[in-house]
This record gives C-alpha cells, sequence and structure tokens, in this order.
C-alpha cells in the first residue's frame, strides 16, 4: 500500500495520461466527425495553451495545474501568513479524515481540480466554425473523481470513500468565488477591490456559503493558488504598457493581460472572503 505522498507523486508524475484517459472517452462517443476531429487535436495536444483559453490562461491544462500546487505551497501560504490566517487554516487542514489530512488530500484535489476541463463542451455553428468552453467543468471534476477515477483511487491507491469525496468537492469547489465575480459585474462597483470590501461582496459570500460551508476554508485557499497560476507575468503596480510589453517579450497572447490584472482583485477578493467568514482568529 502505498503513503499519500507517494500516491501525490503518482498523480503528478501520470496526470498527462489520466487527461488523455478523458478526453479518448469523449473522442470515442462523439458522433460528429468534426468535433471528433477537434478532440482528437485536443488528445494529441493535452498540454497546448491553445486548449486552454489562451486569453486568460498562459500554460496548458497540465502545467497549470502542476504551477497551482506550486503556487498553493508557496505564494498562497505567504499571503495567509500576511493576513494572520495561516495559523487557523492550517489547524483546519489538519484534521484526517479516516487517517489520512485534510492538508495532503487536497493535494489530489489540487491535481485533479480541473481534470474536468478535459470534457471540453464544443459546439459547431452554422459557418462550420467550432467553438468550446468549459462551462461546469468544476461539476464534470467531481463526477470524474467519483466515477471514472474511482478505480484508480479506490481500488488501486486504496482511498476510502470519503477520502475520494473530499478530493471530489475540492474540485467541485474551487472556483465558487469565480460565480461570485458576476455579481460583481452587476455591481456599481464592477469586479473590483472595492467590490471586494463592499457590503454587496459580504452579502454575496453569505448567501452561497450554505452550499459549501463545510468546505469554506478550501474555496479560499484553491481559488487563491488557481488565480496565481494563471499567469507568472507580474502584476502589481505595473501599467497595461509595461504589462503588454512583458506579453510580447514572452510571445504571449496579449488578451493576457486581462489574467494579469485580474489577479490582483482576485487576492483581494480571497482576502476579504477571509474577512467575512473568519470570526476574531479562529475559524468557525
Amino acid at each position: 500500500m502505498l503513503f499519500i505522498d507517494e500516491i501525490i507523486e503518482e498523480v503528478n508524475i501520470n496526470l498527462e495520461d489520466i487527461a488523455k484517459s478523458v478526453v479518448s472517452k469523449e473522442v470515442d462517443k462523439e458522433t460528429d466527425s468534426l468535433i471528433q476531429q477537434y478532440k482528437q487535436k485536443f488528445f494529441t495536444e493535452i498540454d497546448s495553451p491553445e486548449q486552454h483559453q489562451p486569453n486568460w490562461h498562459q500554460w496548458g491544462i497540465v502545467t497549470h495545474t502542476r504551477n497551482f500546487m506550486k503556487m498553493y505551497d508557496n505564494e498562497v501560504k505567504q499571503y495567509l501568513k500576511a493576513w494572520n490566517r495561516l495559523e487557523a487554516i492550517e489547524e483546519h487542514l489538519s484534521r484526517k479524515i479516516d487517517g489520512i489530512s485534510k492538508s495532503k488530500l487536497i493535494y489530489l484535489g489540487i491535481l485533479l481540480h480541473d481534470i474536468g476541463k478535459f470534457k471540453k463542451n464544443y459546439s459547431k455553428k452554422l459557418n462550420w466554425r467550432v467553438i468550446y468552453t468549459f462551462n461546469k467543468h468544476e461539476v464534470y471534476s467531481q463526477e470524474i473523481i467519483q466515477n471514472d477515477l474511482y478505480p484508480l483511487l479506490h481500488d488501486y491507491y486504496k482511498l476510502t470513500d470519503k477520502q475520494i469525496e473530499y478530493i471530489a468537492m475540492c474540485a467541485r469547489y474551487h472556483f465558487e468565488l469565480g460565480f461570485i465575480r458576476e455579481v460583481g459585474k452587476k455591481s456599481k462597483y464592477d469586479y473590483s477591490a472595492t467590490f471586494a470590501k463592499s457590503q454587496e461582496f459580504r452579502d454575496a459570500v453569505l448567501d452561497a456559503l450554505p452550499s459549501f460551508e463545510e468546505y469554506k476554508i478550501e474555496v479560499g485557499v484553491l481559488f487563491l493558488a488557481d488565480s496565481y497560476a494563471k499567469t507568472d507575468i507580474a502584476f502589481e503596480n505595473r501599467s497595461d504598457k509595461e504589462i503588454l510589453d512583458d506579453l510580447k517579450y514572452q510571445d504571449l497572447n496579449p488578451k493576457l493581460i486581462y489574467a494579469v490584472k485580474q489577479k490582483s482583485v482576485n487576492i483581494e477578493v480571497v482576502k476579504c472572503y477571509f474577512d467575512v467568514i473568519v470570526k476574531g482568529k479562529m475559524i468557525k
């Protein structure tokens, strides 16, 4: 029986193959020949940035995922420490599920958080142009973890049903604060640091909280790491021209400027989110 650290390492090493297993099933069940060609290309370009909303992601899905894990270990914990939240959050994550701590299981949630993106939603327009979205990828991630990957996680790695459920729910809820972004866009503040500090943001968090109450800590830390792992372009105190110059120098999509600029807002959103759900120094 493998130890949890060995399982994390193996899943990380085999992430491309796990992703291809998902895409392969999508290719096999596709009945439209044109869309099937797009899915086959996805299979052969499994980690291409062009297959992963290049307007918002500097890297392909697999590389983004591995960067996500690095950001979680480094930048995220630095922010939590600066916000005086790290100790309470680490105490929460130290709690065990069937003998394995959440602080370990969350790494499998991170590695599999975007596995649902490999079930791309393709559609064919009248001019034969094929477009795609990653809508509902969080839900797909949960379903794939609990169904398609169940033999791997349970039968091979010997994880329990409760442990697999936790991993699946981390994937399911990793983007919950992204949905609150839509509330900000409709507010008088737009999606901004001002919105994050507003009563509207607080109300939106409290309205959403009952749906993921058990995973409210994970929601915050995972969204922060995910936001950081979209691009490594510097973003603090940078003019649009400086950002565009960086993008041009690295031969990246100029539209990545939106991801770069949104990064600082996302960080403020997570800070304010923890201010809403944390009372004093203890997370209830």
